[in-house]
């Protein structure tokens, strides 16, 4: 009866061990979004065309979700134009919009922004990316002119296309 007793333990506790391995878990899905490569594209043909304007900018380039994807700024660019950037860059993402189209609405988008911790501005100078008919990012440049930030931005999406 011993020995009986030691096979249906080692069964018993053996089966664990014997047991199927869960598999790893998936990977995160990807958060859609310009690829660095494509958003650095996007940086150096913006900051081309304000060199082009004589004037100096800082860009971003953010995911749908309006995170940053990447950032530049340019010699001599004023003070904030990068928070300011991300804002802009982000409302047009989130709103799929340029983000100067939504100014009537910036008192409450910023309040809502505010509200979530984030910043969100509905002044002129940036674009959402469009690839393969969705919307993937924005990109928004502050420094200048809001025209003069749209025009580099603009540069930007035409660079990635």
């Amino acid at each position: 009866m011993p020995r009986f007793a030691v096979i249906v333990a080692t069964i018993l506790l053996g089966a664990p061990a014997a047991a199927q391995t869960p598999a790893p878990p998936a990977a995160p899905a990807a958060v859609p979004g310009p690829t660095l490569a494509s958003a650095e594209k996007m940086l150096a043909a913006a900051r081309a065309k304000a060199a082009e304007l004589g004037v100096a900018v800082s860009c971003v380039v953010v995911d749908v979700h309006g995170d940053l994807v990447a950032a530049a700024r340019m010699d001599g660019v004023g003070f904030l134009t990068v928070t300011v950037a991300h804002g802009k860059a982000r409302t047009s993402a989130l709103f799929g919009q340029p983000s100067g189209a939504l100014g009537e609405r910036g008192a409450v988008l910023q309040s809502i922004g505010a509200a979530a911790g984030q910043t969100v501005l509905a002044v002129q100078g940036a674009l959402p990316i469009v690839q393969g008919g969705k919307r993937v990012g924005a990109i928004g440049c502050s420094g200048a002119t809001s025209q003069q930030d749209e025009d580099a931005a603009r540069a930007g999406i035409a660079a990635a296309q």
